[in-house]
């Protein structure tokens, strides 16, 4: 998989998000998103169009390629299982436990990333069968 910057990885991201919502992403929703101006956001389309991942005509809606939908899918299930893990089960606020699933998301390994999945799974499972457990695992790392 070509490495993308975490800049255009934000984009594609936010378009899969937007996508979800509004069922169609235009430039505004992408201004809006991530609060940059519609220049920037112009910029990041031409190099996703150039690299295959979009399809957007001039002042038209923006539609993710087969393989943008892949990689966006992708970004966005580790930027919600990062998010959920830190506050979740390490007990970070909502807020922060967002921006550093963003910041985390882009430079993970996926040997790190898949031990957090596995962590995750065994941590949902123990609180499933005790629930006092996974009270008390919490506890351990609330401050």
């Amino acid at each position: 998989m070509e490495k993308l910057s975490q800049s255009l990885e934000d984009y594609l991201e936010a378009i899969y998000i937007v996508s979800l919502d509004k069922k169609i992403a235009r430039v505004k929703d992408l201004v809006n998103r991530l609060g940059v101006k519609s220049s920037s956001v112009i910029g990041a389309l031409k190099k996703l169009g150039a690299k295959g991942y979009i399809e957007h005509e001039h002042y038209g809606h923006i539609e993710l390629t087969d393989e943008g939908r892949k990689r966006a899918e992708r970004l966005y299930e580790r930027h919600t299982t990062l998010t959920k893990f830190f506050h979740d089960i390490l007990n970070v606020d909502e807020e922060t436990a967002e921006e550093d699933a963003c910041r985390i998301e882009h430079d993970l390994s996926e040997e790190s990333y898949s031990k957090i999945i596995k962590l995750l799974s065994h941590i949902i499972s123990l609180s499933d069968s005790d629930p006092a457990c996974f009270e008390e695992l919490k506890k351990s790392v609330k401050n």
